[in-house]
């Protein structure tokens, strides 16, 4: 859980919809202090809210039009690689003008290089 995640999704007042801020206040729950790396499924973000799960998809497919969160390929194929079945990972968009990480692979461990750096 990482509080800069989740005050950032605090702070989203673009986002008038109160369902889709739930959900993106819970996907901040999950990802990590740079905003990263989210991946709960579906079933699980529908049991943490108490929203039906086409609920939940609709507003995650309507807070990735609003460029708010983007799926992280990168990270479920790693994910799918350790055994996760059909990961879908998500990068909350803390600084929107930023270009969004490629992994790196070092010694079997996987990690984000920034290249705007």
């Amino acid at each position: 859980m990482s509080a800069q995640a989740q005050a950032w999704a605090l702070s989203q007042q673009a986002v008038t919809d109160p369902t889709a801020r739930h959900i993106l206040l819970v996907l901040a729950g999950y990802a990590g202090q740079d905003g990263r790396g989210a991946h709960p499924t579906v079933a699980r973000l529908a049991q943490d809210t108490g929203l039906h799960e086409r609920t939940v998809r609709a507003k995650l497919t309507a807070l990735e039009a609003e460029d708010l969160i983007r799926r992280d390929r990168y990270f479920a194929a790693y994910l799918e690689t350790r055994g996760a079945v059909k990961p879908i990972c998500y990068d909350l968009v803390l600084d929107s003008k930023a270009p969004p990480a490629v992994p790196v692979s070092i010694a079997g461990v996987t990690q984000s290089m920034d290249l705007a750096a």
